[in-house]
């Protein structure tokens, strides 16, 4: 701007000197000089903003875009709530033919503790085997199920004893006692997690079952093994934790079978 200003005056007074013809023919040229000044100054000045900035529209694009990508950064809300427990966990077992297969949901103190998975020896046992899946779906007689009953007796190391759904202990799905499998007599108590019938001694079958917490070959030939848990061997664990020593303690804790189904997939 100092360089222009000093052509421009010294343009001025040479034309002063000057003839009139001169003097206008000098006066055009400063005038055109002075206008394509202006020009480049102009043209500078944009070339540099929008160097610097861009045009209008294509800043409102890139501002856009920023808030477009920050919007979809961000994760959704169901992404971000907390995960609920599953009561369904993931298969880590597979079926074997003739056999079917149950779930029970278990809870301890009123708080969902997890599923129980068994598999059941309707090729060895079905009388005993369809007893237990009938009492667990609920779908015979009505109100006959373990659906909201209590485990009743729990000794850490032996048992977890449930199925007494009624004042009377429990009805299997015949509507009274039945008799012994005789297959079911020569499965073995063997580990953790078999399923067996308790009774009153010989041919008294009913609702009322265990689940072993480990080997008991004393019961070899007593009772009648219909089945296993095959998933969920850790509520097992919560639920032995919930129990006494002996019989002689008091059951403080409650442990329930609250809902249970057949699986079919």
């Amino acid at each position: 701007m100092i360089w222009n200003a000093a052509a421009i005056h010294h343009g001025g007074t040479a034309r002063r000197n000057g003839s009139s013809s001169g003097s206008n023919a000098a006066m055009k040229i400063s005038t055109i000089s002075v206008a394509v000044i202006l020009l480049f100054y102009f043209v500078s000045m944009q070339k540099m903003f929008f160097a610097t900035t861009g045009p209008a529209h294509i800043v409102d694009v890139q501002v856009a875009n920023i808030r477009a990508v920050h919007h979809d950064d961000r994760p959704s809300a169901s992404s971000t709530a907390s995960p609920s427990r599953s009561t369904a966990p993931l298969r880590n077992w597979t079926r074997s033919r003739g056999r079917r297969y149950v779930w029970l949901d278990v809870a301890i103190d009123h708080v969902p503790a997890g599923r129980l998975v068994a598999e059941l020896y309707m090729d060895k046992v079905p009388k005993t085997a369809e007893n237990f899946r009938g009492l667990v779906t609920g779908d015979n007689q009505p109100g006959w199920s373990y659906k909201n009953s209590t485990c009743h007796r729990i000794l850490k190391g032996f048992i977890v004893q449930c199925g007494s759904y009624d004042t009377r202990g429990g009805t299997s799905i015949y509507g009274k006692d039945f008799e012994d499998e005789a297959t079911g007599l020569t499965l073995k108590h063997s580990k953790r997690g078999i399923l067996q019938m308790a009774n009153a001694g010989p041919n008294t079958n009913g609702a009322q079952f265990c689940f072993m917490l480990g080997p008991a070959a004393h019961l070899n030939g007593h009772h009648v093994v219909f089945g296993e848990i095959v998933q969920g061997l850790d509520v097992l664990d919560l639920m032995e934790a919930a129990g006494v020593a002996s019989d002689d303690d008091e059951l403080g804790r409650s442990v329930m079978l609250v809902d249970g189904g057949e699986i079919f997939d």
